[in-house]
């Protein structure tokens, strides 16, 4: 059978010649593109109709169905017998639809609707306002086989298109069989996002538990997280997370958790008998926001109970932040200066901490002046200090370490930076420091405002060294030519003793020591920038007279037309001329080595070797291998003298189309000790990931804890998970 193709402008059976099909409201020269077996015009009710594959495409949209009526002075169209309306990423497929091209309108009865990644179905859906549906009787769904997998069957939905589905009064179905119900779920068009969390199991902390977490979308830059968590040793705990985005410029997050803990003094509990409450909860802010004029804002508050709170229950992010502190930063970027004031209270009281109350600073960097080779820069702040001890801290006082001042500090270096021969780089200067203290420590000779100066001379030195070998190729190792390269620095600081010596001055800006595992202190000696402003321990500035000498050395191929380090190998170490304390002549050797032959292949190794004693200090590697999405191996050490001696490995291999197996292994190497085993078995299923494991943690100073569990994610919305422990 013949099809027809008409214009708005065509005249088609039954119709004036004269009578374009084109809607009311149409925009001048906008016409439809309809396509049916079998079409006519009733030119009194300007009424177009098609039979047989019918195909309107109008304003964006595109409606078929076996029957369309259409009115070009209204825009509505009736559709019957198998129709589909696509628009917007959006699509309705139901027996009998109405819609308006004009104004979207919608209306159908037993409908099926797609919005990516997910379908819904409803006895009936309708259109409210702009890109917004109503729907009674709700069946929602990332599953594309019929019957679903799974399903949330729903009394009521509203359908935001290409923002969010929110469904009341609604069940979770694996199959034919309900999970469990929930009041309200919002779930978000965007992948990645997930409308819920349920994680349920048992631990020895916590005995068994079961935590939710609920997301609402309530406008395109507001989302709202509610969790209500119960553990059977512990006791009910509810929270909830506002997250907002406001462009580029604003984004950041409140947060809040309570929970009236049962048990708050387990006998695996490091902190027991430290005073633990039973109101045990944290509030936070963070926030971020940019201004014209490159000015920025900076807000991150933490307030908690007790030091205890984040790793009875958060402890994912206290291994990252075991002491969270707060600040408040607005920041002046310009061309060649900076300009900030930050303010560092201290809310609690168990951390130490060093507040800044506030301290403005302007950092001007090196800028050349005018034509001459000279360059300049400086560093000047301004502040109110309080060295704040926590009140459960077992150090022992110090007066240094303790106290509060005002203090102003500036700093000012001249540079010349000269290529000399063409090959010889040497970058000189020159610079002074003036420091202002409004009161010393108690232990001071005079305890009252102190003016300190404090001057440096020093000097760069480096020299690069290269040769090529063009003619070296092999494509099985991805070799284009290699070059060696080789270069030489030193960098020398001079710092005078100052006027007033580090023991007569309040110590904000120094590190003493870390505390080890065995309780013993460790005296930081990582190595420290040797220039001044880099070199940022303003208060412990002294006699310095040191050499930090090094070689640099670069292996390098070409790969799609750029450089490609295939191996980096740089080692240092600083000889002091001047010992003030009767130290040792060198510091420790420091070393990195990486490693890239290609991008399957990494290694990366820190040394730090004390060559007075001749003893390993530290000694870090990584090392990877492994075929994208086949298989990975991967091993790590990590020694610290007299503190830990540990190795880690890990092998990830897939096992066919549907399966991946992973094994994590950490081990204690000073007393063999197994410290974490770590066993995962993942499964892809059409619409799940399922990832069964067990993991077994040795704890010095606890329990020993071990857990299986199962985690099932759903893949449209890989945030969404459940997971039994």
């Amino acid at each position: 059978m013949p099809v027809i193709v008409a214009t708005m402008v065509l005249a088609i059976a039954g119709a004036q010649a004269d009578e374009p099909l084109t809607s009311a409201t149409a925009e001048p020269g906008e016409r439809a593109d309809v396509r049916a077996d079998l079409q006519s015009f009733d030119g009194a009710t300007k009424t177009w109709t098609g039979q047989g594959d019918v195909v309107i495409r109008y304003k964006g949209a595109t409606l078929r169905a076996d029957k369309v009526r259409y009115n070009q002075a209204t825009g509505d169209a009736w559709a019957e017998g198998g129709v589909r309306l696509n628009r917007d990423d959006q699509e309705w497929v139901g027996p009998v639809v109405y819609y308006n091209f004009d104004t979207h309108a919608l209306k159908c009865d037993e409908v099926r609707g797609f919005f990516s990644p997910a379908f819904i179905t409803a006895d009936h859906v309708s259109l409210v306002a702009s890109n917004h549906y109503t729907a009674p009787n709700a069946t929602l769904t990332t599953c594309d086989y019929e019957p679903p997998d799974f399903h949330l069957r729903a009394s009521h939905a509203e359908v935001y298109a290409g923002d969010r589905i929110a469904v009341f009064n609604c069940s979770f179905w694996l199959g034919n069989v309900p999970v469990f119900w929930m009041p309200m779920v919002v779930w978000p068009l965007e992948a990645g996002n997930s409308p819920f969390t349920l994680t349920f199991g048992h631990t020895s902390r916590w005995g068994e538990y079961v935590q939710t977490t609920t997301y609402w979308k309530l406008n395109p830059h507001i989302e709202l997280a509610v969790h209500v968590d119960e553990y059977t040793k512990r006791g009910v705990g509810s929270g909830a997370d506002l997250t907002y985005e406001f462009g580029d410029d604003v984004n950041g997050l409140l947060r809040g958790y309570y929970i009236n803990d049962a048990d708050p003094r387990s006998s695996n509990d490091p902190n027991a008998g430290k005073g633990l409450p039973t109101n045990r909860w944290l509030g936070e802010w963070q926030h971020k926001e940019f201004f014209p004029a490159d000015i920025s804002l900076t807000v991150d508050l933490n307030k908690q109970s007790d030091q205890a709170i984040v790793n009875d229950f958060f402890n994912p992010e206290y291994r990252k932040d075991s002491e969270p502190t707060s600040v408040v930063d607005v920041t002046k970027r310009g061309d060649n200066y900076t300009l900030s004031v930050l303010t560092r209270p201290q809310f609690n009281s168990f951390y130490d901490e060093v507040e800044r109350l506030p301290e403005a600073k302007l950092a001007i960097n090196r800028t050349r002046l005018g034509p001459t080779p000279l360059y300049y820069e400086s560093e000047s702040s301004v502040g109110y200090y309080n060295n704040y001890a926590a009140n459960s801290n077992a150090v022992p006082f110090d007066p240094l370490f303790t106290g509060s001042t005002l203090r102003v500090d500036t700093f000012h270096q001249i540079s010349s930076p000269q290529m000399l021969f063409g090959w010889l780089s040497v970058v000189p200067r020159a610079g002074a420091r003036y420091t202002y203290y409004e009161r010393a420590p108690d232990t001071a000779s005079d305890d009252d405002s102190v003016s300190r100066f404090v001057g440096d001379l020093g000097s760069e030195v480096s020299v690069k060294l290269s040769r090529t070998w063009m003619d070296v190729q092999n494509k099985t190792l991805g070799v284009d030519g290699l070059r060696y390269i080789l270069q030489p620095f030193a960098d020398f600081q001079w710092v005078p003793n100052p006027n007033v010596n580090s023991n007569e001055l309040f110590q904000f800006d120094t590190v003493r020591s870390i505390t080890l595992s065995n309780g013993q202190p460790l005296v930081v000696t990582r190595y420290l920038p040797l220039e001044m402003p880099a070199y940022n321990l303003t208060d412990a500035l002294g006699l310095q007279d040191t050499l930090r000498f090094g070689l640099r050395q670069r292996l390098q191929t070409r790969r799609d037309g750029k450089p490609w380090d295939l191996v980096e190998l740089t080692g240092w170490t600083d000889y002091h001329i001047e010992k003030p304390d009767g130290g040792d002549d060198f510091s420790d050797f420091f070393g990195t080595l990486s490693i890239r032959p290609s991008q399957a292949i990494a290694f990366d190794s820190f040394t730090r070797y004390d060559m007075q004693s001749g003893v390993l200090q530290e000694f870090n590697t990584d090392a990877r291998v492994g075929v994208v999405d086949q298989w990975s191996f991967g091993i790590g050490t990590r020694y610290l003298k007299s503190d830990s001696n540990q190795i880690a490995g890990s092998v990830t291999r897939r096992l066919g189309r549907w399966w991946v197996a992973q094994v994590y292994q950490r081990v204690d190497m000073q007393d063999g000790q197994w410290q974490e085993q770590d066993y995962q078995l993942r499964q892809e299923t059409h619409d799940w990931f399922i990832t069964y494991g067990f993991r077994y943690t040795s704890q010095r100073s606890t329990a020993d804890d071990a857990t299986g569990y199962i985690s099932i994610t759903l893949k449209a919305f890989p945030g969404t998970h459940l997971a039994v422990n």
